[in-house]
């Protein structure tokens, strides 16, 4: 039944809506089942708590949920939970708005009517069940197992790799995560061989300089890093670390700065260039390092005998600070000053990513960031970076393959591309598309879909629209209908978060091993199931060897197995009040557990009793261990790279001489010669006419556009700028003023590819001739409260990719402004 928000909360308990939202009091209706109205009729009942991790956002902090009577009626932050300490966000408050939404798919659907129409009929998990397993049954029969896809969003690990199990004991090639989280890693492949993220020690920098990574709002963990900002005003004996950000927009990370620099979208390389220019000529940077663990940095020679342009060379050659004040917008002098404050203020390190990455190229701009780290030596030591080992789970069981899994596992994967792009992407979703549509290398047959939205996402919309028809049978696993789903021929309904089990290992960026337990702290409120039971159904349904690599009865079978491990590795701690990192270090010098236990049991109803497992005590490590490159050696002239772009000449063909030239103008890659192979500066591609750099940005309330369907979201979503369920563009007053814009004025942005209609917010916080539109809202689908309202920013860009990497680049297109009239 629907019931007001306010009637609920005085039945529970008489607590005010202020209480169950965290001081913020909306009268929107939410969908309470009829037996929990009934149990909070009773009046205050029983007060019970339960622990769990938050799955509103990638940040995976730990919560507590107060239940009444065993209704759930409040969310605060797990004070024990070593992420957040007991820190939330708004989102995070929101959680219970995710559990009650009125618009969540409560029994499996067949859609009945056109694409995207809508219409769906209700059937049973039988029905449904029976219809995949026939089709995945027939495929393996005719030795098709190639063509069913596996696509999802953000997943744990231990879900991540039930699905792999369940694709490779099938015999497909084709599993894929569509996030910008699989992008990050390609710059340390290059130069490290380390495929994953670092995690920086901000608390024992004295000088931190970010050049695009917005991680206060935008970061893999908002929270987590507003712990440790916290934390930067009170180091070094009363003297203040430094914050410096530069960005093109003044947003969350930037005004909390103690200086913000407005740079140019797209030239955030050129500026960590000129720092380098600055840390070389003033020799500022660790020679002792350089030396002995870096390559490219001198001019040398291959093996051919050939000379090699080194990194110094580029950089002394054409990155002088009033170059790139030219490309830039930086002044000279701010280049200068930024500089000798990184090479004095030590231990100082370097943030990238985040906007500086998202250009067609972002990985050029990726590795100049990077290159800072290497001068100042920052690898494996205290302020600097380092590469977090990952949780000590079990190591899965094995997957037994036969002879029809084997022969669609030598397939050519439906996402690798036939033409020259991307030789080091991960996953290219404009590749996939134009694959599906060609029916190359061979036509998809099932696509399964869980956990993201990325007909939302995707730059090629319309295209990929296309592509989602072409395909017999689409099946999606998630709680709610959006845009993607619209287009699924099956809707297999996952719980939401605060009903389901599963654990969260490894947030990127955190600086400990850790592991968060997700418990269902309620019984499923409709006829949903876990989508890792459905494949454990549909594997054993299947028989033969894929039900042999399934030997469980349900994925909590399969959580347990993995979390076996970390309690065998005698390892760290489950999380504990007033247990802090001198004492687990303490007690591991000499051989003692924090806990021990009497079994595997006692552990596991710890685990999920406490919200999770960390270990703060990283093993001193020689810096060698993070240099896994051919050379062994940190790389400036990525050897990785050549090799990658050598090998795709190789695939495409050089008959007539002139395969390079024609290889790097597909990637994009204006550089020619060895440049191409370095951290160097490419100009953005422009389109004629349009005078504007359009960039996009998201807002702690709504990151990713998923949190569009709770009301309390689209609230909050521009409290910053007081504009709510609708978007605006920022711009600048000098852009604004020639064109008769006001402050509030509705306005068209228009690019080579579309428009949309926002209203202005004029203000100093951003670059002269940039617009900056958030991302988030615009959906036309996903429920009452999201379907209308806003507008899509990926709807007006132009499809763009990262040449190298094949991340979509959200800061290429170039737009102009006018007023509606």
């Amino acid at each position: 039944m629907l019931i007001r928000r306010r009637d609920f909360i005085r039945l529970v308990g008489g607590i005010s809506g202020a209480a169950l939202i965290g001081g913020i009091a909306l009268d929107d209706l939410i969908e309470v089942p009829e037996e929990l109205v009934e149990a909070a009729r009773k009046g205050p009942g029983i007060e019970t708590w339960k622990n769990t991790i938050c799955r509103q956002c990638p940040g995976g902090c730990g919560i507590s949920v107060r239940l009444v009577d065993g209704v759930p009626v409040s969310i605060k932050g797990n004070g024990q939970y070593p992420i957040n300490r007991g820190g939330m966000c708004a989102l995070g408050f929101a959680g219970l708005e995710t559990l009650y939404n009125p618009d969540r798919v409560r029994q499996p659907l067949r859609r009945v009517g056109l694409h995207g129409s809508g219409r769906w009929e209700a059937i049973s998990w039988e029905q449904g069940l029976k219809e995949v397993t026939d089709t995945l049954r027939r495929l393996r029969e005719e030795g098709k197992t190639n063509e069913v896809v596996f696509l999802t969003g953000r997943v744990s690990r231990i879900m991540d790799d039930h699905i792999a199990r369940f694709m490779e004991a099938f015999g497909s090639p084709n599993h894929y995560r569509f996030t910008t989280d699989e992008y990050d890693p390609v710059p340390f492949v290059l130069t490290q061989g380390v495929d994953r993220v670092p995690s920086y020690d901000l608390m024992n920098a004295r000088y931190v300089l970010s050049l695009g990574a917005n991680f206060l709002e935008e970061g893999y963990s908002p929270v987590y890093y507003t712990k440790l900002y916290s934390g930067l005003r009170s180091r070094f004996e009363g003297r203040r670390a430094q914050l410096v950000c530069a960005d093109s927009r003044l947003n969350l990370t930037a005004a909390n700065s103690d200086r913000w620099i407005p740079i140019r979208p797209g030239t955030y390389g050129a500026l960590a260039l000129g720092i380098a220019y600055v840390l070389i000529r003033e020799e500022l940077y660790d020679d002792e390092f350089v030396a002995r663990h870096t390559f490219g940095f001198e001019d040398g020679t291959d093996e051919d005998g050939r000379t090699r342009l080194g990194f110094r060379s580029i950089v002394l050659g054409g990155y002088y600070p009033e170059r790139v004040a030219e490309i830039t917008g930086v002044p000279a002098e701010t280049v200068v000053e930024v500089a000798r404050d990184l090479g004095n203020l030590t231990p100082s390190l370097v943030i990238g990513g985040g906007s500086s990455a998202d250009n067609v190229s972002g990985v050029y701009s990726q590795l100049a960031i990077h290159s800072l780290n290497a001068l100042l030596g920052n690898f494996e030591k205290e302020g600097g970076l380092s590469w977090v080992d990952a949780a000590p789970l079990s190591e899965r069981h094995e997957v037994f393959r036969d002879a029809v899994a084997e022969e669609g596992l030598s397939r050519d994967r439906t996402a690798t591309s036939l033409e020259p792009a991307s030789p080091m992407s991960p996953f290219s979703i404009d590749t996939f598309t134009e694959n599906i549509l060609a029916g190359r290398p061979s036509p998809v047959s099932v696509l399964f879909l869980y956990s993201g939205n990325p007909l939302f996402r995707t730059l090629n919309h319309h295209r990929f629209a296309e592509a989602l028809k072409a395909i017999p049978l689409i099946v999606s696993f998630d709680a709610f209908v959006n845009e993607t789903s619209e287009y699924a021929d099956l809707v297999l309904p996952d719980h939401t978060f605060l009903e389901k089990w599963d654990a969260v290992e490894g947030t990127p960026t955190v600086i400990f091993p850790h592991v968060g337990m997700c418990q269902p702290v309620v019984e499923p409120f409709h006829d949903t199931r876990h989508t890792g039971d459905v494949l454990v159904s549909v594997a054993h349904s299947l028989g033969g060897d894929v039900g042999r690599s399934f030997p469980y009865d349900s994925f909590g079978d399969v959580l347990q197995h993995s979390i076996r491990g970390v309690f065998q590795s005698g390892e760290g701690a489950i999380v504990t009040e007033g247990v802090q990192e001198s004492w687990l270090e303490f007690l591991q010098q000499r051989g003692w557990q924090i806990g021990r236990y009497s079994s595997f049991d006692e552990f596991w109803r710890l685990l999920v009793e406490r919200g999770g497992w960390w270990n703060p005590i990283r093993p001193k490590r020689d810096v060698t261990a993070v240099l896994n490159t051919g050379s062994l050696r940190y790389e400036f002239f990525s050897i990785a790279l050549k090799k990658s772009i050598e090998s795709a000449l190789t695939k495409f063909g050089d008959e007539s001489g002139q395969g390079m030239e024609r290889l790097l103008t597909a990637l994009m890659i204006s550089a020619r010669g060895d440049q191409v192979f370095l951290p160097h500066h490419e100009h953005s591609p422009s389109d004629d006419g349009l005078p504007l750099q359009l960039i996009t940005f998201q807002t702690l309330a709504n990151r990713d556009g998923d949190a569009a369907n709770l009301p309390l979201m689209q609230e909050f979503f521009g409290q910053a700028v007081r504009k709510y369920w609708r978007t605006w563009a920022e711009i600048h007053p000098e852009t604004a003023s020639p064109l008769g814009i006001s402050d509030g004025d509705w306005i068209w942005v228009e690019s080579s590819v579309g428009s949309i209609k926002v209203q202005a917010v004029v203000h100093p916080g951003i670059q002269p001739h940039v617009v900056a539109v958030p991302f988030g809202l615009g959906h036309t689908s996903y429920g009452r409260y999201a379907s209308g309202y806003g507008e899509n920013p990926c709807a007006i860009m132009r499809n763009l990719y990262d040449g190298i990497s094949g991340r979509p680049a959200l800061q290429s297109t170039r737009v102009r402004i006018s007023r509606t009239t």
